[in-house]
């Protein structure tokens, strides 16, 4: 059931798909059948509402969002083409927007998300639309969200006709991000999530006040039913989610990793397809895979790190953006001029500066400036460790003494509230951030004297706990605060783990010298009750500049109560942070010199 506060946010999340302006009449709706059989819907829309006399370049994006609304009542068509649709059609681009297998007016059952059948059927699709007259052989794919991830993934099937995609704000590893982070359950944002796509499937005018836009063809509706009743056995996202404990379980077909792009890593780089990637430090941990698929990938790429919501429409650093959202940076037309120029260059051969951009611009929070930088880590990166000390201080020089411990019992309300990192991917902005102080109350915290200088942080802090547990399983939540001269404390960025996934894994998917966990099964252990254990664990990368009289903070908890699943269901854990010569808890800070 539908609660009042997941309809509310379904209703949020719908506004923020129909963003809607002006009407588009589309030239061609229709079924193509992929290879298996299956009848996708597809919508293509040209520039001036007519179909070219000759080929020209086309853009793809593939969504499980509806590619398009008709009236529940009427059958009559909303208009339901974008800002960014309008600007491609205006700049010379067909739109090719296809509902993905199991979802909207396409026939199929979905496995489950980003599947590979459903990445084989965008080869297949983009094969037909490719022999069309009026493509000239040469396609894109870009997307925001769900359609950025398959955006990237189109760029795994490695057919001839792509030649560029921007990914925006996409998920690359999904078990890290966003259904599972640290190895509990993001709940909050995946049972809205799993609600509003549920209703979506089954074609729910109920809660979504709108129906599925039946294919131009299919003129008394009788194919959309057909297809909507194929969808009967979509699984559920959250129940497959809440039975997936851990990574190399299997969702139905297939396990996490399978239906996330880092599955098709080898394939997405050796395409050598062109790429803008557009994320943030603020988007859950959307940033984790741009950064590595920028170290890592050998697709020419250029990356833009913002520090906002979601999708990009509201600026989120907590030092300009206070209880109500703020306009993003860059702007939205900004944004849509970044994707025109990239498609340009690589679509339709202009020298327009593309290739002059740097690899790498990034948002840095503090300052409140964009960066720039050819080489990740950042040249001149200085890892410095501060350690917990005695009176509660967070210091560079390590405890000298040979005692000494900190005790914590979990409170589990704490919260980064509702609007947070997490809760943005279902289009909310992000607020609240910029007064911590009250929160830290109920936390474990280590604070630093003021600084003497300014300090530049850009990349992982990682974490290196020595700790004990009441429990034999529990959460560690650690958040870096930057605490001015006020007092007023702002969220930088988090990091935690499940304490039974704390063992550290030597095969990572990619070679790093941060801490790396396999979060499998045959890896997970339970704590040892009242046992001394190391933990380590990263968070995510971030960029900001503490400045000179204000200090550092380091708050731990084992909770997010609007965000996580409760860890552990029962009892209230205590930790014990040990902090003395022998046993050091410190984090590790990457200071840019």
């Amino acid at each position: 059931m539908i609660t009042q506060k997941t309809y509310t946010y379904l209703l949020v999340a719908l506004c923020l798909l129909l963003q809607i302006a002006t009407t588009q009449a589309q030239q061609v709706s229709q079924y193509v059948k992929v290879k298996d059989g299956t009848r996708l819907a597809m919508d293509v829309y040209f520039p001036e509402n007519k179909i070219p006399n000759k080929g020209i370049p086309v853009l793809f994006e593939f969504t499980r969002y509806w590619r398009g609304y008709e009236n529940p009542k009427t059958g009559k068509r909303i208009p339901s083409l974008r800002g960014v649709h309008r600007h491609f059609l205006k700049n010379g681009y067909a739109l090719a927007i296809v509902d993905v297998r199991g979802s909207g007016a396409s026939f199929g059952q979905r496995p489950t998300e980003y599947s590979p059948k459903e990445v084989r059927d965008a080869y297949d699709v983009v094969d037909w639309v490719a022999k069309q007259p009026w493509c000239n052989g040469k396609v894109g794919a870009f997307g925001t969200s769900y359609t950025g991830t398959t955006a990237e993934l189109l760029a795994a099937t490695q057919h001839p006709a792509v030649k560029a995609v921007i990914p925006g704000w996409s998920d690359f590893d999904l078990y890290h991000s966003p259904v599972r982070p640290y190895g509990t359950v993001a709940s909050a944002f995946i049972k809205t999530w799993s609600d509003l796509v549920g209703a979506m499937d089954h074609n729910d005018v109920s809660v979504m006040r709108a129906s599925i836009r039946r294919v131009g063809t299919d003129k008394d509706g009788s194919l959309l039913k057909q297809a909507i009743a194929s969808h009967k056995n979509n699984p559920n996202v959250y129940q497959s989610v809440i039975n997936g404990e851990f990574r190399d379980q299997k969702m139905g077909e297939y396990t996490y990793e399978e239906c996330s792009p880092i599955y098709w890593r080898k394939k997405i780089s050796e395409s050598k397809i062109p790429m803008l990637v557009l994320s943030s430090w603020l988007d859950a941990g959307t940033m984790a895979g741009t950064l590595q698929r920028f170290q890592y990938f050998k697709n020419p790429q250029k990356v833009i790190i913002m520090a906002g919501s979601h999708g990009g429409r509201a600026h989120g650093s907590p030092y300009e953006v206070g209880s109500a959202p703020l306009p993003h940076k860059p702007s939205t037309k900004e944004q849509f001029k970044l994707r025109t120029d990239f498609f340009d260059y690589y679509l339709k051969g202009k020298k327009n500066g593309v290739d002059q951009w740097p690899a790498l611009k990034y948002y840095n929070m503090g300052e409140e400036q964009y960066k720039t930088t050819q080489a990740w880590p950042i040249k001149g990166t200085e890892r410095q460790k501060w350690y917990f000390n005695n009176d509660l201080k967070l210091s560079p020089k390590p405890v000298k003494s040979s005692t000494g411990n900190d005790t914590y019992q979990v409170d589990f309300g704490v919260t980064t509230g509702k609007r947070n990192r997490w809760m943005t991917q279902m289009g909310q902005p992000i607020v609240n951030l910029h007064q911590r102080q009250d929160m830290d109350k109920r936390m474990l915290t280590y604070t630093s004297t003021p600084l003497t200088e300014d300090m530049q942080i850009t990349g992982n802090i990682t974490v290196n706990l020595e700790m004990a547990s009441s429990t034999t399983d529990g959460l560690v939540v650690v958040y870096l605060e930057d605490v001015d001269e006020n007092g007023q404390s702002r969220y930088i960025t988090e990091g935690g783990l499940r304490l039974i996934h704390r063992k550290l894994s030597k095969n990572p998917y990619f070679k790093t010298k941060l801490p790396y966990h396999s979060f499998t099964k045959a890896d997970a252990k339970p704590m040892a009750e009242g046992q001394k254990t190391n933990v380590q664990f990263k968070m995510w990368a971030t960029s900001v500049l503490i400045k000179k009289g204000h200090r550092l903070r380091i708050a731990i908890t084992g909770a997010d109560k609007d965000m996580f699943d409760r860890i552990p269901k029962e009892g209230t854990p205590t930790y014990t942070f040990f902090r003395n010569a022998k046993e050091r808890s410190f984090v590790e800070i990457p200071v840019v010199r």
